[in-house]
């Protein structure tokens, strides 16, 4: 394993937790080194803590800016909002930077670390005295499970860089490449270990472990990935037919803060709101705490209600912050091309997803009336009654995003150079799609800034946060969906020449995904389904879910669709950027660097 703390000591045993699988019952962790690591094979409860551990880096991934930042920005549906830190992931334009290359560091440790603690675990598992022989074998599979996942985001982020399988005693200061085969070998050989150990479920308290349905799930997502296209629809086929999994009716359900467990979901990754598990202690053996930086909050839950809400207070009309409608960063902004992909009056996936409408609730920030308006560059007076009163009450709507434009009659301002319009009778803001983009589809900068877009948070809202500066939320972040199996199943069937059968995937999807009574128009033809209506599919379902970026770049539409509709990336985009740029930090630590570096890159 390659090495990042200040490259001298490795650490065997790495995030040792206890209790990580219930919601109520978070990590605290402890680095150890390999001066006690045969503790850690003296019994079975204390072998068990490194079980646990090899789940941690999952968090520092999924439901995290880091992975957000590697996976949605600079795609053709996203790009970046008025906060963003790392503009390098979003615009290809530079990796330079302090920011890009520290969190590139963070990930690049974090997923070798963790794949060190699986080679470890694996390596001693029979050394451990197990009350039960299944247990154990349960127990590699998950290992095997686990080794696999990281070995698939490590070559899917970086290429054909270092794989071992075996533990690192002492700090390695060399790297080898191997082939993004053997990579794939290796991953598809523990996928199979696992898929014969793991219990189809995991209930109860064991819920956030991986099962033999998330195997299969996984096994369904690397066959496509490798273009064997009849193992990846057998896998999906086994999760929709012979599991309990369901498509839900309401999207909404979905994501809903009190649905997390729901029959879409084959695995997530657990998180807590109990602020007593949130900020964990990270100690090395002489028990000074570990330096983390680069990890975007990584201890805390899950990240999403701040990462991809606006600032909607600083709009100045009827609102103020509060826990329903959340604490905006504003990392990311939706590309016009991706809004324009919904149908809203025939798919719920549109205001299931996007926030539209904001009702005020602050007596304070509530906007009075003025003795004229301005409509479509007529001045109107008010009606004197009106004057200085609120232009609407608590409750009622304050901001709202429209799809579609709105007519110039139904749009005022108080003065022609304000920057919001608002409806000249019902006063709330009125903010529409040529006030967010400009005719060729780049964001409208000379008029909101950035700071004021459609937001994705309807599936990462959490009104239960105990305050509203509360950064960490409860939710689990979702990492397999029965939906996927179907996107999957419908790919490759289309890619085998079975049009018709790609269809029906795609039909039974859509017709649940439907706003109610419109089920048939939700329904394609199978002339209407190729692979540009199964990425904008994907788009519709799984955005935000860490998957677009890699969907581009294994499709081979990467430079296509980011040129075609990503106006702040398309001036940089070139093919290379299909692999990541390795960190500067584990070049500089290497005594054979020269030419380790992924091509486009430089040294």
């Amino acid at each position: 394993m390659l090495n990042y703390k200040s490259s001298i000591k490795i650490f065997l045993v790495l995030l040792v937790a206890g209790g990580f699988f219930s919601c109520e019952k978070f990590l605290e962790e402890e680095y150890l080194s390999g001066e006690n690591s045969q503790s850690i094979l003296s019994s079975e409860e204390t072998f068990e803590t490194l079980i646990n551990a090899a789940y941690v880096t999952m968090r520092s991934y999924y439901g995290k800016e880091n992975g957000w930042d590697l996976t949605e920005a600079g795609t053709d549906l996203y790009t970046h909002g008025l906060d963003n830190r790392s503009i390098g992931f979003c615009t290809y334009s530079s990796f330079t930077g302090a920011e890009e290359q520290t969190r590139m560091a963070a990930l690049w440790r974090e997923l070798y670390k963790a794949l060190n603690t699986c080679n470890l675990a694996l390596r001693d598992i029979d050394e451990v005295p197990y009350s039960s022989e299944s247990l154990r074998e349960e127990r590699r599979g998950e290992l095997s499970f686990l080794r696999a996942h990281y070995l698939w985001m490590i070559v899917e982020i970086w290429g054909g860089v270092h794989l071992t399988t075996e533990p690192s005693e002492q700090a390695v200061h060399t790297a080898s490449r191997t082939s993004v085969d053997s990579f794939y070998l290796q991953i598809f050989q523990d996928l199979n270990v696992a898929k014969n150990k793991l219990p189809d479920s995991q209930d109860g308290d064991d819920y956030g472990r991986v099962s033999k349905a998330a195997t299969e799930a996984m096994l369904a997502r690397c066959h496509l990935y490798r273009e064997n296209y009849d193992s990846a629809r057998y896998y999906a086929d086994q999760l929709i037919n012979n599991y309990d999994f369901a498509l839900l009716d309401n999207w909404s359900d979905i994501w809903s803060i009190d649905n997390i467990r729901n029959s879409e979901v084959i695995w997530a990754i657990n998180y807590s709101n109990d602020p007593v598990f949130t900020k964990a202690q990270l100690r090395d053996v002489e028990g000074d705490i570990y330096n983390t930086a680069g990890l975007i909050q990584r201890e805390g839950g899950h990240n999403g209600h701040v990462m991809w809400e606006i600032r909607y207070e600083n709009m100045s009309w009827g609102l103020i912050r509060d826990l329903e409608n959340g604490r905006g960063f504003q990392r990311w902004g939706p590309t016009k091309f991706f809004i324009d992909l919904y149908d809203e009056e025939i798919d719920e996936r549109f205001f299931g997803s996007f926030k539209n409408t904001w009702l005020a609730n602050s007596e304070a920030a509530l906007p009075k009336w003025r003795p004229f308006i301005f409509v479509n560059g007529e001045r109107l007076e008010v009606e004197r009654e009106k004057w200085a009163e609120p232009m609407f009450g608590i409750g009622d709507t304050a901001i709202y995003f429209s799809k579609t434009p709105v007519p110039e009659d139904q749009k005022a301002k108080f003065n022609e150079n304000d920057l919001f319009y608002f409806h000249p009778e019902k006063g709330y803001i009125i903010v529409d799609i040529n006030d967010m983009y400009l005719p060729d589809g780049s964001f409208n900068n000379a008029v909101i800034n950035r700071q004021f877009y459609f937001p994705i948070t309807r599936k990462y809202e959490d009104p239960t946060r105990p305050e509203l500066a509360t950064a960490f939320s409860k939710r689990d972040a979702y990492v397999f969906r029965i939906s996927e199996m179907y996107l999957i199943a419908a790919e490759a069937a289309l890619l085998t020449g079975n049009t018709d059968l790609a269809t029906d995937y795609l039909n039974t999807l859509r017709v649940a995904r439907s706003v109610e009574g419109r089920e048939d128009e939700m329904m394609i033809p199978a002339g209407d389904v190729d692979i540009d209506f199964i990425l904008d599919e994907r788009a519709r379902e799984l955005a935000t879910e860490n998957q677009r970026f890699f969907d581009l770049k294994r499709t081979g539409t990467l430079v296509e669709r980011v040129s075609e509709h990503n106006l702040d990336a398309a001036p940089f985009i070139q093919e290379y950027h299909g692999l990541r740029f390795i960190p500067q930090s584990q070049l500089d630590a290497m005594t054979n660097p020269d030419g380790y570096q992924n091509p486009g890159y430089g040294n």
